[in-house]
């Protein structure tokens, strides 16, 4: 729920189909388990040894996390 993918085509109501996988590349848009509490639809891009969860939308802060 949300406008932050709204970039990507993704908009709020629209009903997104995922698929579970163990890799991932850089750009892919991926559902990522924030502090095993926080389910959030991004992009992924990989920093060094940190992640990125990025928006497709400019009002949203990309958020950095660390790999594991």
């Amino acid at each position: 729920k949300g406008d932050s993918m709204i970039e990507a085509g993704i908009n709020d109501g629209d009903v997104v189909v995922i698929r579970e996988t163990n890799s991932v590349q850089n750009g892919d848009i991926v559902v990522a388990l924030v502090d095993d509490a926080e389910a959030t639809l991004k992009r992924y891009r990989r920093q060094g040894n940190m992640i990125a969860l990025e928006a497709a939308n400019p009002a949203y802060e990309t958020r950095v996390l660390p790999e594991d």
